[in-house]
This record gives structure tokens, C-alpha cells and sequence, in this order.
């Protein structure tokens, strides 16, 4: 289970610490930005996906574990954990990066609040070892 937990917590500081390295990267003038900040039809359609993207995965992902107790499909094992942990890291994680990447490039603060509003969600499905071994079941 320690291992299960320490995998997954090395997937949660790999997003959080991706987005903040790309953060920093353009605040300080290392990158770019704003490259493609004159596109605005590209970035309405890009805009409109990745908020679609964010609304649909943000519920999914938070409640995922409580859908699988609730039909008895229960998580019984640490390697289930790890597969279904990954991928619920990964919905949330992966918009979050993504979303501070757009930001940048179209410089536009609505995908800045999106992915702000994922890091808050990571929050919920940061996973301590006291959440990991609640949501695996015998």
C-alpha cells in the first residue's frame, strides 16, 4: 500500500510541479508569451473545449471512488488503486497543465481560472496515505 500511495503521490507533485515550472518559466521572461494572443477565433474554439473538458472532468474525478462503492464495485486491491488513482490524477491533472499552457499562449485569463480551479480540485484527491487506505476495500 506505501508504495501504491508514494506512486501516486509522485503523479500528483509531477503535475502541480509542472504548472508551476511553466509558470515560472514565462513570469520571468524564459518563455514567451502570448504567441498566439491575436487568434481569437482559434482561441474561442480552444477555449470552448477545454471548459467543457474541465466542467465534465472536475465532478468525475472527484467523485469516481464513491460511484465505485456505491455499486458495490469496490476497489480491493493496491494495484486497482494505482490504475484507478492514476486516472483520476490524470483527469485532473492533466487540464491543469494544459489550461496554464493556453494561458500563456493565448494569454487569456479564463484558462488561468480553469486551471486554478484544478489545482483547488487536486486538493480533494491528494492521495495521503490515511485517503488510500479508506478507499481500498477488502
Amino acid at each position: 500500500m506505501k508504495q501504491t500511495q508514494k506512486k501516486l503521490m509522485a503523479l500528483f507533485a509531477a503535475y502541480v510541479c509542472l504548472s508551476l515550472l511553466m509558470v515560472i518559466l514565462c513570469e520571468t521572461g524564459v518563455v514567451e508569451t502570448g504567441l498566439r494572443a491575436e487568434r481569437q477565433q482559434e482561441q474561442y474554439v480552444v477555449l470552448t473545449v477545454m471548459e467543457l473538458l474541465t466542467v465534465c472532468l472536475i465532478p468525475t474525478a472527484v467523485r469516481m471512488f464513491h460511484y465505485f462503492k456505491s455499486k458495490g464495485k469496490a476497489i480491493d486491491s493496491p494495484k486497482k488503486l494505482l490504475r484507478w488513482g492514476t486516472l483520476r490524477m490524470s483527469m485532473l491533472g492533466l487540464p491543469m497543465v494544459v489550461n496554464t499552457f493556453f494561458y500563456y499562449l493565448y494569454l487569456a485569463v479564463a484558462f488561468g481560472y480553469m486551471a486554478i480551479i484544478l489545482a483547488l480540485c487536486m486538493i480533494f484527491v491528494c492521495p495521503t496515505k490515511g485517503r488510500c487506505e479508506s478507499e481500498v476495500q477488502p
